[in-house]
């Protein structure tokens, strides 16, 4: 007969499986369709199936902007539909309101580029369903107080927090690469650049420290009961 722990993990197991097997499906629909249209960007290409977008650098950031082109300004100030605040590489568009620049290419390295930088937290969230379940398939065969489990438990806080950390300053890096592949001349500092545009990934953070001050308080419950069962 199965204990209740274990009959109460089954579902908690069954629902994690569940939404493990909800999130390979909509990752593998949306890597199928980068391929199939050869990386179309996932925000709408309007018919460009190879286009790639970057967030625009500031326009100081760039040399040769309209600071420090008289002829630019004289352009910008001259028509509203003029060119753009800082000289563009050849094929590159601004898309407003979000000020983003894209350029329809379709390079390996390029589209490795930007698809990877689109993937990459998701890739660390699909390890961590995947070391979720096998966290709690564990705990319902050994036990909630097993020692591997705790450990376990430790190394998934551990994973999710640095994981989705690394994973977001790698799509900072990426976006940058490709925003100074999309401008003319270059972009002046380009790690401040990138560090500006890092989005912190809070609530993973949260979550992962979570995890790690959760399985210290668990490994602290195993020691207690199992000085309590060396007493009796």
């Amino acid at each position: 007969m199965s204990s209740p722990q274990a009959s109460s993990l089954k579902w908690t197991v069954i629902t994690v499986r569940v939404l493990l097997a909800l999130f390979v499906a909509v990752t593998a629909y949306e890597i199928g369709r980068a391929v199939v249209t050869g990386g179309e960007n996932a925000f709408g290409s309007r018919g460009t199936q190879s286009l790639v977008c970057a967030t625009g650098p500031g326009a100081l950031s760039v040399p040769g902007n309209f600071t420090e082109d008289s002829r630019l300004l004289a352009a910008m100030d001259a028509s509203t539909s003029g060119p753009f605040m800082y000289p563009l590489a050849q094929g590159a568009e601004v898309n407003e309101p979000i000020p983003q620049l894209c350029r329809d290419d379709s390079s390996v390295a390029t589209q490795l580029l930007y698809q990877s930088s689109r993937f990459a937290t998701t890739a660390v969230l699909l390890a961590g369903l995947v070391l979720l379940e096998r966290l709690i398939s564990r705990a319902r065969r050994e036990g909630g107080f097993d020692v591997a489990v705790v450990t376990r438990l430790r190394f998934l806080g551990l994973f999710l927090a640095a994981g989705t950390l690394v994973s977001s300053l790698y799509t900072a890096i990426a976006e940058t690469g490709l925003a100074e592949s999309m401008v003319a001349t270059t972009i002046r500092r380009p790690w401040e650049y990138a560090l500006h545009n890092w989005s912190l990934p809070w609530a993973f953070l949260v979550a992962g420290i979570g995890l790690v001050v959760m399985a210290r308080v668990v490994r602290v419950g195993a020691s207690m009961r199992e000085e309590l069962e060396g007493t009796v």
